[in-house]
């Protein structure tokens, strides 16, 4: 789903589910929780340029600690501290026989929205949407086999933008158990900033991170 519709939906869903909390009793009992993350990325770069760059999704992985604090019935806040491992890797050319794949490594912080909606005990279906920014930490070359180097070589050019910001949205299910609640869900980043400078005499007008993921949290109710 495009950045522009995981924002319209977070709207109907939060005007909606704000319009029933109000017609509930005031039984609401604020909760805090607390746990750990770990997945999988499928993740590529969005390269604007007159280079082509054709690519795969690079399968790798994330994980972190996860806060949340639901204020009211339906609706609270979900912040993250997770590492992530993003990059891109690019289609083989069976002709030539090219291949490449680069590793990159972030720290990211996401504060996102977060809404439930009840299915039926114990299982509730959960979004979460709003800003990430990320602070990049290293690169490792997975895959190098280049027999045909563009011009120019932009293999070379390591990330010139550390900070990285974007959008980030989670749509998933939550199982409550008297041992803590089992979140699985899937999830999408937007990256808004450029990873390499963007100047009409640099190899890429854009480059922004894009990442798929599949989590597995575990939170532990206070």
């Amino acid at each position: 789903m495009k950045p522009v519709g995981i924002i319209t939906l977070f709207i109907l869903l939060w005007f909606g589910e704000h319009a029933y909390s109000q017609t509930q009793a005031n039984t609401f009992v604020p909760e805090w929780s607390f746990g750990v993350n770990g997945g999988v990325t499928l993740s590529k770069v969005g390269f604007n340029s007159f280079i082509s760059v054709p690519q795969v999704m690079l399968n790798q992985y994330s994980g972190g600690i996860t806060i949340r604090y639901i204020s009211e019935s339906h609706f609270g806040i979900q912040g993250e501290l997770n590492y992530s491992l993003r990059g891109w890797k690019e289609r083989t050319d069976t002709v030539h026989f090219n291949s490449y794949s680069r590793s990159l490594a972030y720290m990211e912080l996401p504060l996102m929205t977060h809404i439930y909606f009840n299915l039926g005990k114990p299982v509730r279906l959960i979004f979460n949407l709003g800003p990430q920014i990320g602070y990049y930490l290293s690169a490792k070359e997975l895959e190098r086999n280049i027999i045909d180097v563009p011009d120019p070589n932009y293999y070379e050019i390591a990330v010139q933008h550390r900070f990285d910001y974007g959008l980030k949205g989670t749509m998933g299910l939550e199982f409550r158990t008297k041992a803590g609640s089992f979140i699985l869900d899937g999830r999408y980043y937007f990256g808004l900033s450029d990873i390499f400078n963007s100047a009409r005499s640099d190899p890429f007008q854009a480059s922004h991170n894009q990442v798929i993921g599949m989590n597995l949290t575990y939170l532990f109710r206070k």
